[in-house]
């Protein structure tokens, strides 16, 4: 009986994917390039498609720059993959005001500033805000696609 060279179903190789360890760097807004260009790499180690990874370092980098604009420092980043999904976690010792939750992305208006949590939302697949007093997290998971 002769040996099967076939590849596996493409489900099975990314079980079968060593993943990258989990990634994690502190930035400030001059650093922001460095988060672009951190979270691409990691992606593509990660085994993300191109489309998915440029769409999730879109999500990462418009949450990055939020928490560093409207946050505390230190602000922070964490990349994880674990079976099929990645996630990204930005987080800063900011607070949201008692009694002002998080705008869904699609209830916005003009006084909500920009696009950063909107666009995070439709590519996505969920997005969580956390906040407490010790600060605010953003939590973005994709599928590893």
């Amino acid at each position: 009986m002769g040996v099967d060279n076939r590849s596996p179903p493409d489900d099975a190789a990314a079980w079968r994917r060593p993943w990258p360890p989990p990634g994690e760097m502190t930035f400030t807004t001059s650093e922001l390039p460095e988060v672009r260009r951190f979270t691409a790499g990691w992606a593509s180690q990660a085994g993300m498609s191109a489309d998915s990874a440029a769409d999730f370092v879109i999500a990462v980098s418009e949450i990055a720059t939020n928490a560093v604009r409207y946050g505390l420092p230190p602000t922070g980043l964490r990349l994880q993959a674990t079976g099929r999904t990645v996630t990204a976690e930005i987080r800063d010792n900011g607070c949201w005001r008692p009694g002002t939750p998080p705008v869904p992305w699609n209830r916005g208006g003009a006084g909500y500033g920009g696009l950063g949590l909107r666009i995070a939302y439709q590519v996505c697949e969920d997005v969580r805000i956390r906040t407490g007093g010790d600060g605010t997290a953003v939590v973005l998971r994709m599928a590893l696609t």
